[in-house]
Formats: structure tokens, C-alpha cells, sequence
């Protein structure tokens, strides 16, 4: 479990660094990391960073709350897990610390960050969708290390759509119209918006008017309280026009596991439900099966095989993504402190107040260097820089071959246990092993 928030450091942030950075939460700053900055100078650095960004805006930095379930992790894990959040989040282009904290009932993560990028100085932008993917960034590093997630407060159980929901107060109406909209999307046929909708929980009747009834209702809801868009003419007309169009779904979304009809309490109480599940299941077989036959898989060796082959291939290329960004997050960390000494070389002619900070960081920035094995004289930050871009670039070259094997990974993984499903003690369906 994992609860994550974040918030803007306007001033002052020599304060704030300090308490992220106190021994006695830290484990006498055991548990304490930094990216391209020292601890003890990150406001500095962040200073020497936001003084070339062009950019309005007063915050100074960004800071981010990771909470951890009692007793689920320890700390060693939870600053693992932080400093991974970091890399996804970041991408080794902003000065951050990172503090693990255990003096309270449960360990959490303090991360602050620079509001600007030290590569081309642009500052981050914080709003509701970049928040989104932060959560979404520290999900999967929970589940990687077997961790489990939950939205933020007390809502234990509730997905984030629904969390968002309930705060947002969002009616039975609302509900009932995005039932409706998402229903009408993937139908090519009215007799399928029928289905779609006794999948997502909805009777219908097409009496006078067309009505729905929620599980749980008493009275059906008749379309003409929706308004104009979800009459009956006009679920029709843009059923139909998904059919003029000829729509192709995706081919993930194509392969759907297989529902578990005998297990499903809604299916045992509902035999309109059940009849409504079957359907799907029976198209969802279909899927599966041409699958299969269109890569010439018949028998379990072969479905055995072919999901190896794409593990290994998946797990592999999954591999040289994670340490070509460790190698770039080396590399442009070096050349942030090449790019300091670089513009701290005039101290000369700055003020004496001035001459004291630029000649702290510019220490820093030689011991930094020094400890990578890099020392006078310097090499260039343009060659550099160039050396990050290839990086980037050929990153994006594995990126494009690692989306078509997610793919690939996500529908064996379907096929493999939709065809378990089907083949099971009493099933009807049989593939002869070799």
C-alpha cells in the first residue's frame, strides 16, 4: 500500500530540506539520497538550477509524500522503492533528495525535487494529470516489490475512478450516462448495446420510451430524463454509425479473459445476467481461438513455447530500457556539473555574497566529478549532451519495440488462461499435448 502526495515549496526551502534531511527520522541519515546534488547544498544547486530558467512562476521546488502501510515493507525496501519512483517520475532530469522516514507508526518517503530541469531548464508542471501518472509510477514500483495499493484515505477497496467519483459527487444519473455512452462506443448493433449494458449492470426495456434499471432500483429510469442525446432514436443512430464506419477494436482489447459464470453471485441470482455472459464468453473464445490458429498453435507445447519466448523477450528488453536510463541519469548528472563549473568559471566578476555560493557549488561540482573518475582537463558539455541525446534516441528505438511486446506479453497471458479456463475438469474444450 502506497499513499502519495504532492505540494509546491515556495519558501523557504533551506527550511524544508532540513526537515526531510533530520538524523532522527533518518536513522542518523542512513536512510537519505540525492541525484545530481548534495544534501547538505541542494538549496544552493536548486538556486543554481531556477537562476537559468527562464520561466515565471515562484516555486522553488517540489514536494513528494510516499506513505507505506504498517508493517508491510521495511525501510531498506521503502527507499528502494522511492528512489525508483523518483527515476520514472523525474527521468534524470531534475536535483532531488530523498529521505526515508521511520520515527512515526509507518514508514514514508519524502522526496523533493527542483521545480525546474537542469538539462534545459524548464520548469515541471504540476497538475492533475502528471499527479495521476505519479500515482500510476508509484503503483507499479509497489507491485514490483509485491506491495500492495490503495487510493488515498480510508476508501480501502475502491478503485481510483470511483475514489474520484465519490469525492467529485457524482450521481446515479451520471452513472447511468456514461453506462450509456461507453455501451453505445463499442456496439455495432443495438442487440449489442443491450448486451453491453446487462454487462455493466443495467436492465433495459424498449417500451414507449426506452428504460433503465441499476441493480438494486425499484423503477426503471426512462431515457427521456437524460436528455435528447440518450433517446432511443439516438442510441440507434449512433449505433449505426459505429457499423458505417466498419470500427476495428484494438488488438489487447480484442482478447478479454473469460468470465467465471459459476463463480459470479449476480450470475446465480440474475438469469438474464447469466444469458448475457454467456454471450460474451462466447465471443471472447472465439478471439481466443483465432488467436491461436492464426499463429499456428495447436497443442499446449506450442502455447507453451510461444508464451516463453515472448516472456524472455519481454523480460529482456524491459532489462536494457531500465539500465540504458540508469546510464543516462549517470551521464546527465555529470554533465549538470560539468555545465556548473562551466558558468561558476566567472566568479570574478560577481559580487562577494555571489562569489561564496558560486565557488561552494563549484566545488561540489569538482568533487562530484572527481569521484567519477573524471578530472582536468574537462571534457566538453556539448559533446556531452550529444552523447545524452543518442541515449535518448536509441531509447526510444527499444521504447517502440517494448510496446509491441507489452502487447504481446498482455494477450498470451489472456489466451494462456482463458484456454486453462476452458480445458478444466468438466469443460468441453480439448488440446492434445505432444
Amino acid at each position: 500500500m502506497a499513499i502519495t502526495k504532492i505540494h509546491p515549496i515556495k519558501s523557504p526551502l533551506k527550511q524544508a530540506l532540513a526537515y526531510v534531511l533530520d538524523g532522527k527520522k533518518t536513522d542518523e541519515g542512513i536512510l537519505v539520497s540525492s541525484f545530481a546534488c548534495s544534501p547538505e547544498t541542494a538549496d544552493l544547486e536548486f538556486g543554481f538550477t531556477l537562476s537559468h530558467c527562464m520561466e515565471k512562476g515562484n516555486n522553488l521546488a517540489f514536494h513528494l509524500i510516499q506513505s507505506f502501510k504498517p508493517g508491510e515493507t521495511n525501510q531498506e525496501t521503502a527507499h528502494k522503492i522511492g528512489a525508483d519512483l523518483a527515476q520514472e517520475v523525474l527521468k534524470g532530469k531534475y536535483e532531488y533528495v530523498l529521505s526515508t522516514h521511520i520515527d512515526k507508526g509507518h514508514i514514508h518517503n519524502h522526496l523533493i525535487f527542483c521545480a525546474a530541469n537542469f538539462v534545459d531548464y524548464h520548469k515541471y508542471i504540476s497538475n492533475r494529470k502528471s499527479y495521476y501518472q505519479i500515482r500510476k509510477a508509484s503503483d507499479r514500483c509497489c507491485k514490483q516489490y509485491g506491495l500492495s495499493v490503495v487510493v488515498p484515505g480510508e476508501e480501502k477497496g475502491m478503485c481510483y475512478k470511483e475514489y474520484l467519483a465519490q469525492k467529485s459527487g457524482i450521481s446515479w444519473k451520471d452513472r447511468l450516462k456514461k453506462a450509456i455512452n461507453q455501451s453505445v462506443k463499442y456496439s455495432s448493433s443495438f442487440e449489442e448495446f443491450t448486451l453491453r449494458m446487462n454487462l455493466a449492470g443495467y436492465e433495459v426495456r424498449q417500451e414507449k420510451h426506452l428504460t433503465f434499471r441499476a441493480e438494486g432500483q425499484q423503477r426503471y429510469i426512462s431515457s427521456k430524463t437524460l436528455g435528447n442525446a440518450f433517446t432511443q432514436e439516438r442510441v440507434t443512430e449512433k449505433v449505426n454509425r459505429n457499423t458505417d464506419k466498419q470500427t476495428i477494436l484494438k488488438p489487447e482489447r480484442d482478447l478479454r479473459l473469460l468470465i467465471d459464470i459459476d463463480n459470479a453471485i449476480k450470475a446465480m441470482q440474475n438469469p438474464r445476467y447469466a444469458q448475457a455472459l454467456k454471450v460474451q464468453n462466447l465471443r471472447r473464445t472465439g478471439r481466443t481461438l483465432n488467436y491461436l490458429t492464426e499463429r499456428g498453435i495447436d497443442s499446449y507445447t506450442k502455447l507453451d513455447i510461444r508464451y516463453s519466448q515472448i516472456k524472455v523477450a519481454f523480460d529482456q528488453t524491459k532489462a536494457e530500457i531500465k539500465n540504458l536510463e540508469k546510464k543516462i541519469a549517470e551521464l546527465s548528472a555529470i554533465v549538470k556539473q560539468l555545465s556548473v563549473l562551466e558558468k561558476t568559471s566567472s566568479i570574478d566578476a560577481q559580487s562577494d555574497a555571489s562569489k561564496t555560493s558560486y565557488q561552494t557549488l563549484a566545488d561540489i561540482a569538482s568533487k562530484f566529478l572527481s569521484e567519477k573518475g573524471i578530472k582536468p582537463p574537462y571534457p566538453s558539455t556539448v559533446t556531452m549532451l550529444d552523447e545524452v541525446k543518442n541515449m535518448e534516441v536509441e531509447k526510444e528505438r527499444i521504447y517502440r519495440s517494448f510496446y509491441q511486446l507489452k502487447t504481446d506479453w498482455k494477450q498470451i497471458q489472456i489466451v494462456r488462461k482463458n484456454i486453462e479456463q476452458l480445458i478444466r475438469p468438466g469443460g468441453s474444450l480439448s488440446m492434445e499435448k505432444e
